[in-house]
């Protein structure tokens, strides 16, 4: 009896689908970039449309029991955060979620209904916007967008490859099959590129003082703290059995298939610029 021969797989077909990611970022990234360098209400809109679009995805990706109700909740709250972030700082932003959650919560839990579709929305998608927003308006903010972004874009591409071609011990098996530690050092190692030509740029056109270890040190840590926060989506996708939040993007899925990364790179970021204080820039990029 013949046994049958094991199955190869070609390079070429661990990465189907990419031709279409890389169409799709070709067309998206100018708006993208156009609305980080040309002003703050340029990248309030921008921000605001992209909160609005995770917010629906958000209330689907918990099951909500009555969607349309929580996704206009959520909608409008996040409106108003972001508004007052806008007008004020990130840090008043932030401050607005905690009382809204802790007055929300209270009349939630009190009438039993479920937090998380609308409350817990607010915190995982208006937290990081507001963030964005806040670093924005900083002195140096569009280079910060610009530097987080690429980065986590880096983080992402880095991993893809370096896990579909390495392969090796998955990092997650449970929550997501296709990662794997090789792509999690990938992910390291495109930040801390990431991170070398940033100090380059930033020392050569003599924009801000930044120190080169510090920079590559901390990227190094925000590659995994976006990893972290892709496997934190994932698992909420297995846990109600999704495989994309939504299918806006050709190619890509959701919106929160795609920002999952950056959003705990803001929340991380957020965190140090208070804990440390003083200008976002110094916060971030000199130890």
């Amino acid at each position: 009896m013949a046994t049958a021969k094991p199955k190869t797989v070609k390079l070429a077909d661990k990465f189907v689908g990419l031709v279409q990611r890389i169409r799709t970022a070709v067309v998206l990234l100018p708006f993208v970039l156009a609305a980080v360098w040309f002003g703050e209400l340029w990248f309030f809109c921008l921000i605001a449309l992209v909160a609005l679009a995770m917010a629906y995805e958000w209330v689907g990706l918990l099951q909500s029991q009555q969607p349309s109700r929580d996704r206009l909740w959520l909608s409008v709250l996040l409106l108003a955060v972001l508004w007052f972030s806008h007008v004020t700082s990130a840090t008043d932003g932030l401050a607005l979620i905690a009382v809204i959650c802790l007055l929300g919560g209270a009349l939630l839990v009190q009438s039993g209904g479920r937090t998380t579709p609308v409350l817990g929305g607010l915190i995982y998608v208006g937290w990081p916007m507001a963030a964005a927003i806040g670093f924005h308006q900083a002195p140096l903010g569009a280079l910060i967008i610009l530097y987080v972004l690429v980065s986590v874009w880096a983080v992402d591409i880095f991993a893809m490859f370096c896990g579909k071609i390495i392969g090796g011990p998955k990092l997650a098996p449970r929550v997501s099959p296709n990662k794997t530690w090789a792509g999690l050092f990938g992910a390291m190692a495109g930040a801390m590129l990431v991170a070398s030509l940033s100090f380059w740029v930033l020392t050569r056109f003599a924009l801000a003082p930044v120190a080169l270890l510090d920079m590559i040190a901390i990227a190094a840590v925000l590659a995994v703290v976006a990893q972290m926060a892709d496997l934190f989506e994932s698992a909420l996708k297995r846990k109600n059995d999704i495989k994309d939040s939504g299918a806006i993007i050709p190619g890509h899925g959701g919106i929160l298939d795609r920002v999952d990364g950056l959003v705990g790179v803001f929340i991380a970021l957020h965190i140090v610029a208070l804990w440390r204080g003083g200008a976002v820039a110094d916060a971030l990029w000199v130890w």
